[in-house]
């Protein structure tokens, strides 16, 4: 059994710049325990934290960026395993960096345990204005600047600002707007030590991505050499390479100098003459499918190109 979030009774009002979202009583509520809290920091900058805990699953809809950025901690009992959390991303020791999330329908099975989830939230137009009087760091810049789409990166931050994030979370919910104020403090405090992280430390974390992000594309090659007589798509590649869509195809492109479709056409039609010279027993309908082509598919391509 389990239960989608939308459906379980909410409860919403407001306490000055603060929504508050809170579970009301009933059947469906008898066993989950969810508060939400948004802060309205100031125009295009918002902070949400959340605590949840659940004896029944808890189902999540598919959700579309909303155009924004955020930075977020989520914080969990030590002995859950990825397994045991809907979105095992966010469940990491670093800070989690994202413009948006696009995801399947997930579960939230981490049962009976609390979890606890704190973010800040910007829309591009604020950040950038902020950068005009004192400049981002690389990391947050790439992302506002709308090179890549939905990403779910982890940064590298000093300890204390993990620790925040933790005070963040559990710090008692608001009942009055002093205690609003309080917490929105927090805040502008978190959003200060992102922009004093050193810049050096950006520069480590983007030098370990890179070879983390080199050895990926060779693997996604080698799947496409091994593999091309099969259905392959960027989705599968990515997938099976455990890198984001927009990382994959940026850097498959920096390493090969060709998009993932360009590389496979031309493997697949490299092989194609390699059998036509070799085997001349083949038919064009036998080399075209085995090099995963329909018959005439493959002569346009084959024409095409060659």
């Amino acid at each position: 059994m389990s239960v989608a979030i939308e459906a379980l009774p909410w409860q919403d009002h407001e306490l000055g710049s603060m929504h508050i979202r809170k579970l009301t009583g009933g059947e469906q509520a008898e066993h989950v325990k969810a508060y939400q809290e948004n802060y309205q920091i100031a125009d295009g900058f918002t902070l949400v934290r959340e605590q949840m805990q659940t004896a029944t699953p808890i189902v999540y809809p598919e959700m579309n960026s909303d155009g924004y950025v955020g930075v977020c901690f989520a914080f969990a009992d030590v002995n859950k395993t990825d397994k045991q959390i809907a979105f095992p991303h966010l469940y990491h020791e670093q800070m989690n960096v994202t413009n948006g999330y696009h995801y399947p329908e997930q579960k939230h099975n981490a049962l009976n345990k609390p979890s606890y989830y704190t973010s800040l939230q910007f829309r591009p137009e604020y950040l950038l204005a902020l950068h005009k009087q004192q400049p981002l760091p690389s990391w947050l810049l790439h992302l506002v600047d709308g090179s890549c789409q939905q990403v779910v990166t982890q940064i590298q931050v000093p300890t204390s600002l993990r620790e925040l994030g933790w005070q963040i979370c559990r710090m008692p919910r608001s009942e009055t707007l002093s205690d609003c104020m309080r917490i929105q403090a927090k805040a502008l405090s978190w959003l200060a030590m992102l922009l004093e992280i050193p810049e050096q430390m950006n520069r480590r974390h983007y030098r370990q991505q890179d070879v983390m992000i080199a050895k990926k594309i060779q693997q996604a090659v080698n799947i496409i050499q091994n593999e091309f007589h099969t259905e392959l798509t960027i989705t599968s590649l990515a997938s099976r390479v455990a890198l984001n869509e927009c990382y994959l195809k940026k850097g498959f492109k920096n390493e090969t100098g060709l998009g993932i479709h360009e590389y496979l056409t031309e493997y697949r039609l490299e092989q194609s003459c390699q059998l036509l010279r070799c085997r001349p027993d083949l038919s064009i309908k036998s080399v075209a499918s085995m090099c995963g082509y329909q018959p005439s598919y493959f002569s346009q391509v084959f024409k095409s190109r060659f």
